[in-house]
This record gives structure tokens, C-alpha cells and sequence, in this order.
């Protein structure tokens, strides 16, 4: 459905006298919870939050409010909140924010009550998300990606703690290109992107040190202040970019280093590291990847679409993945309730 006869108020917001958007934030954990209270400050979208009856009543009593490690604060109060999706059929839009661990049942409660022609925009970390969503629905499926941890601080508080800006499909619909405008203008950078596949490789980079974090169960930049948990982690970079070079893709930087030089970069002595990264330290001093949460609420992690996924293309391409294998299967231990931490040597020497 079209805005019509936009006008802007004195907040700024895009105000309509006709239709409105309908999105659908499906999954609403931590992730979607402080997308949809973007939204929620735009008058032409009836932002509608999908996810369990426990978020329900958390958002019912205490409302829905997020800031951010650069003093960004909205509120959201009340919103609409559904424990079922019978309410998805209104949508003009899904933004997925559902883990990648959930999307295989997911998948039957989209096909029953989404419209085909409805555009859904699966957020998940990890390769392949797209084309497996595709097999099973009619509807136009689009990537994005999210590089910031978000933290919930209290009930109904939800906190981003480390920076970058989203990446998204570059697309022709007008409702999403509308959702686009609106996370812009709240200086919620998105950017488009031609080459998903290579902005998705390029993330994957990233998203390996998410299992060391969990395993350190140390705060993100105290375990990145850590040399031997940066010689892991660009050990693990090593890997993955021998393979990305088997395949022939070039995954996208998210660093103003090439990601070729990202592995030399992280074995620097400490002292240089930091002047070095400044932009890499740039978050809360309390920031933990989503995985260590996961472990933390004793939730299947995405480490399979991640570290597996590298283990997995090694396996396929003949090239050893010692040191992701290792972090899987330590990810692994975690799940199954073992959750003591691990020193970067105790795991060096695990290799060795």
C-alpha cells in the first residue's frame, strides 16, 4: 500500500492523510525489538511486532524504549504486539529477525499466513539464508545484514552497543526503499548493496570471532585487547579466505583495511593493534557478540551458519579448517551445558 499525501509534522515524521504501510517485524528478540522502535516514529507505518508471549507482556508493562552507544533514544509505546501470525496477513513488508536457527519451522507459518507478493527481508547472520528461503516461499526474498550487537539493559530496554550500518539488497520496491528512508533519516545508515553474496562472505569474516567471544566469556573488547585470541581469530579469518579464493568470491570489507590484511592486522602486539583498530574498539566496554548470549539463555546458537558453514566449504573444497573446527566443537561443549570459559592458550594449545 502507497503513503498518500505525505506531510511532514513538526517532529520530522512523514505524516499521511490515506493508506499506510504495514510492517511486520517477525521474530521481535533484541534485533527486531530496536528496528521496530525506529519505525514506530514514522506516522505512515503501523509497525506490528511478532515473537513469544514473554516479550508480550514485557513490552505491556514497561513499554518499548532503545539507545545507542552514540546517545540515539526512542520510544515506542504501546505497540502492537502478536503472539501468533494471523496478524502477518495485513503486512505490506516482513522484516525477518528471527535466529537462523529458527527459520526451518518459521518456514510453514510464513507460507500459511504471508501474501506472495509481500517482500521479506531475512536479517540472519550466515551464507545461504537467501537461496534456502527462496525454495520454500513464493514471496520475493531479500538479504540484509547487521553488523551491531544489541543488549537488552532492563525490560523493555534494548541497547546497541558496537557501531556499522546495515546492508540490504538493492531492490525496485517502494515499501522497502520507504522503510530505507526511514532508518536513514533516524541515522540508521542502511546501504544498498549489489553483491549480497560477496557483502554476506564479507560479514562471515567478522561473525567468526561471535563463537571466540562465547567461548572467552569475556566483554567483546576486553577478549579483542587479548593477542592470543586475535592470533585465533585471524587464524580462523585465514581459513575462510583460502576458501572465498577456491570459490572465486571477494568477500566485501567491512574495515578500511583489505580483508587480505586483516589476519596481520589482528597478530600485531597489542600496543600497536590499538592505534592501529581504533574503529574495531569502537563500542560499549560491556558489548558481548549475540552468541554469548545465546549460551548465556542456554539457546541453540548460529554457530552451524557461521564457523560451520566454514568447516562445512573446507570439508567440500579439500581445504583443513583446524582452528573453526575447534571453535565448533567448543561452541558445541557450550550448548550442552559445559559452559566453563576458556583462555586463548588453553585453546592454542588445543591446536597444537
Amino acid at each position: 500500500m502507497q503513503p498518500e499525501q505525505r506531510t511532514q509534522n513538526d517532529n520530522g515524521q512523514l505524516a499521511t492523510a490515506g493508506q499506510r504501510y504495514c510492517v511486520g517485524i517477525v521474530g521481535a528478540g533484541s534485533i527486531g525489538c530496536y528496528l521496530g522502535a525506529h519505525l514506530c516514529q514514522d506516522a505512515a507505518l503501523d509497525v506490528k511486532f511478532f515473537g513469544r508471549e514473554t516479550m508480550a507482556l514485557e513490552l505491556a508493562a514497561h513499554g518499548l524504549s532503545v539507545t545507542s552507544f552514540n546517545h540515539q533514544t526512542y520510544y515506542a509505546q504501546p505497540v502492537a504486539f502478536f503472539s501468533s501470525l494471523n496478524s502477518l496477513i495485513e503486512c505490506d513488508i516482513v522484516l525477518l529477525t528471527v535466529k537462523a536457527t529458527a527459520l526451518v519451522p518459521m518456514l510453514a507459518q510464513l507460507q500459511r499466513f504471508l501474501r506472495p507478493e509481500v517482500p521479506l527481508v531475512a536479517m540472519q547472520n550466515g551464507i545461504g539464508i537467501g537461496e534456502m528461503l527462496a525454495q520454500d516461499l513464493a514471496n520475493p526474498v531479500l538479504r540484509a545484514i547487521v553488523p551491531f550487537n544489541v543488549v537488552k539493559n532492563n525490560a523493555g530496554q534494548f541497547h546497541r552497543a558496537t557501531s556499522g550500518d546495515i546492508i540490504l539488497q538493492r531492490n525496485q520496491f517502494d515499501v522497502v526503499n520507504y522503510v530505507v528512508s526511514v532508518f536513514n533519516r533516524l541515522q540508521l545508515k542502511v546501504e544498498l548493496c549489489d553483491d549480497i553474496t560477496s557483502a554476506e562472505y564479507g560479514k562471515l569474516l567478522l561473525n567468526l570471532n561471535n563463537a571466540l567471544n562465547a567461548i572467552s566469556g569475556l566483554p567483546l573488547q576486553q577478549q579483542l585487547l587479548d593477542r592470543n585470541f586475535r592470533c585465533l581469530l585471524s587464524y580462523a579469518m585465514l581459513e575462510w579466505l583460502a576458501i572465498c579464493e577456491r570459490i572465486g568470491i571477494k568477500p566485501a570489507a567491512y574495515t578500511r583495511l583489505p580483508n587480505a590484511l586483516l589476519p596481520w592486522l589482528l597478530r600485531l602486539p597489542t600496543p600497536l593493534f590499538t592505534v592501529l583498530a581504533k574503529s574495531m574498539l569502537t563500542m560499549d566496554t560491556q558489548a558481548r557478540s549475540s552468541m554469548w548470549d545465546d549460551i548465556q539463555a542456554k539457546k541453540r546458537t548460529e554457530i552451524m551458519f557461521l564457523n560451520g558453514a566454514v568447516v562445512r566449504l573446507g570439508q567440500l573444497y579439500h581445504i583443513p579448517t583446524p582452528v573453526n573446527t575447534l571453535l565448533v566443537e567448543q561452541i558445541k561443549r557450550l550448548e550442552s551445558g559445559d559452559n566453563r570459559p576458556l583462555t586463548a592458550k588453553e585453546l592454542l594449545r588445543q591446536l597444537a
